[in-house]
């Protein structure tokens, strides 16, 4: 790599990944949530865990707990309104996706598990006022990483909620 591909590395060149970054260093206390009884022991014990493995590390766990991270990283986002939180789960799981696509899986494993789709959990973050929040599910999460070639008819019906929700922002005055 090149002096400026060090450099664009280390600099991010958009608004979105500034942001990313800014969320990333701001960790959460996780410990608090858990004490108020905002999360249950088992997620905060997985995202504790989670949070702080290197990339090996994060592939091993999920290999072995894929079914586990999904419903904490979903539990989290259901459970917990803090804004910065919510925005550093989406980074996390943006990240975990970022590092392998196909992790991916194991959303859609433990929605089928639970007899869900995984756009599901993830179409009520489009409602939030916070537009951090709205992109990276609408631009980062949802439609690079959550493409299947084999949607069942329920997920049809949701990518179309979704999709619609998308044309209805867009034409909403910023």
């Amino acid at each position: 790599m090149d002096i400026r591909g060090a450099v664009d590395a280390a600099v991010p060149t958009n608004i979105i990944a500034a942001k990313a970054a800014e969320v990333r260093a701001n960790l959460v206390n996780w410990q608090s949530y858990l004490q108020s009884q905002m999360i249950s022991a088992e997620d905060c014990e997985f995202i504790k865990k989670f949070e702080v493995a290197n990339s090996e590390e994060k592939q091993v766990i999920l290999t072995n707990e894929g079914h586990q991270c999904a419903k904490t990283f979903l539990n989290l986002m259901a459970h917990i309104s803090k804004e910065q939180t919510v925005q550093y789960i989406l980074t996390l799981i943006d990240d975990t996706l970022q590092e392998n696509h196909q992790r991916v899986n194991i959303f859609f494993d433990y929605a089928k598990k639970t007899k869900n789709t995984a756009w599901s959990y993830f179409l009520p973050m489009l409602n939030r006022q916070d537009l951090f929040t709205v992109h990276m599910v609408s631009w980062e999460i949802f439609p690079q990483r959550f493409y299947t070639s084999s949607l069942g008819k329920e997920e049809i019906v949701e990518l179309n909620l979704f999709l619609s929700h998308l044309t209805a922002r867009k034409h909403l005055p910023s």
